[in-house]
């Protein structure tokens, strides 16, 4: 069985994709044994092109990342040679103290090596992607053969401040954490969500994350983890359009304009909501808000601010509240032809099977724009024209479509679909 493993942080995903041992009996853990390897992916915020490998390029990522870690706190330099494959991966300090040049030799195709690909990560990215490896090697379900290739710093390397030498293996990133306590650490401006300590692993084959949610420390999100990236807005501004509009259950009551501004974390939740000053009480309890705001104020969350605005007419108008960084886009498309085809069978049947009376959804033509994963999970969607909102709870894409957040934050690439509700009762799906 084929399976895949996210470990997800704010500003880098690890994505591992293997085969998968079915025995896991008398284990607590009860998820598939990843025996075997054939793709690692590593993405991150702001760089659309992710690195990518077998196993060769995952160890050697995760003995140089954890190599240059030690280095960078301690002072003390580690011997290369402990380092398996040391040219697939490298890294090395940029001209400034806040950014380190990850370079990985990738295979384009089977025994072909392409140009060196370059990715220059800041201090906030580069221990994000430690964590996303800590988070890795702790998970005994998962390639357990894979360890950290690193060795003791010997008394003759190192210095009278080896003291502070950083031990090799397993939470290595949470003691990055703690040695920068105190320590003003500069963000550069397209970083736009902070690490979060607790982000926990995503498995396809479980519907639960194998790590506790935290637990709420503070009643103010963090500033620091404004999210202004114009395409992980979009996927969120989506996904709160299609919330509040499914649960609007008192549309039409509202007698003048009631605005807010909403929070929204990175997984698509409301964790609080505000009203402006004009709006009463009274038309905050005719919204949604009340109902579908979470209170979770997780500190380290990543936030989305939006000003919304539901109108006596019944529509809700939603703009993003920070300028926005960078060009709107849906996120990286799924291109291969086989796949699309596939995909596109796949969603048509899905939502043909969905459409329970058989017959037209409505009069009129019905246009909507969907995203599908190469899993064929709907993780996105929107209707392109006003017939087509007006609608869109008549079809069974709301119910069908499961928010994925990777896909707004590591920007997972999607295959993307024009899809038709015919007015005659068919259904089209033809790639966009």
């Amino acid at each position: 069985m084929t399976i895949r493993r996210q470990y997800s942080l704010p500003n880098c995903t690890l994505v591992l994709d293997g085969l998968s041992d079915s025995n896991s009996t008398g284990m607590i853990d009860s998820r598939p044994l990843m025996s075997s390897l054939f793709n690692a992916e590593c993405h991150f915020v702001g760089h659309e092109q992710p690195l990518f490998g077998g196993k060769d390029f995952l160890t050697s990522l995760i003995a140089t990342v954890s190599s240059y870690a030690q280095e960078l706190l301690s002072g003390i330099p580690h011997p290369a040679s402990s380092q398996p494959n040391p040219g697939l991966v490298s890294i090395v300090k940029g001209d400034r103290q806040d950014i380190h040049h990850l370079q990985a030799t990738l295979e384009s195709s089977p025994g072909v090596t392409d140009e060196p690909t370059q990715i220059d990560l800041s201090t906030v990215q580069l221990f994000d992607l430690l964590e996303a490896i800590d988070q890795f090697l702790a998970d005994k379900r998962t390639l357990p053969d894979i360890m950290v290739p690193l060795k003791p710093i010997s008394k003759s390397i190192a210095q009278p401040i080896s003291a502070q030498a950083l031990p090799a293996g397993l939470g290595l990133a949470s003691l990055v954490v703690a040695s920068l306590i105190g320590y003003a650490l500069p963000i550069p401006e397209q970083i736009t969500a902070p690490k979060s300590p607790n982000a926990a692993a995503v498995d396809s084959t479980k519907p639960k994350s194998t790590s506790p949610s935290p637990d709420p420390t503070s009643s103010t999100p963090s500033k620091t983890g404004t999210i202004t990236e114009a395409t992980q807005l979009g996927f969120l501004e989506r996904k709160l359009q299609r919330d509040l509009n499914q649960n609007w259950q008192e549309r039409g009551q509202i007698k003048q304009p009631a605005d807010f501004l909403v929070n929204v974390n990175q997984d698509g939740q409301i964790v609080s909501y505000k009203a402006a000053e004009k709006t009463t009480e009274a038309q905050s309890n005719l919204t949604p808000l009340p109902k579908l705001s979470t209170k979770n104020n997780d500190p380290n969350q990543a936030i989305g601010n939006f000003n919304v605005s539901f109108s006596p007419s019944g529509s809700i108008e939603i703009k993003p509240v920070a300028k926005v960084q960078g060009n709107m886009s849906l996120g990286k498309a799924i291109t291969e032809s086989k796949l699309q085809t596939t995909l596109a069978e796949q969603l048509k049947t899905k939502l043909t099977e969905s459409v329970a009376s058989k017959k037209p959804i409505g009069d009129k033509n019905l246009n909507y724009r969907v995203g599908v994963t190469k899993t064929g999970e709907i993780a996105d969607y929107e209707p392109t024209d006003k017939t087509a909102s007006e609608s869109e709870a008549k079809t069974p894409l709301p119910t069908l479509v499961k928010f994925n957040p990777q896909a707004a934050i590591s920007q997972e690439p999607l295959a993307q679909y024009k899809v038709v509700f015919g007015s005659n009762g068919e259904i089209l799906v033809t790639p966009r």
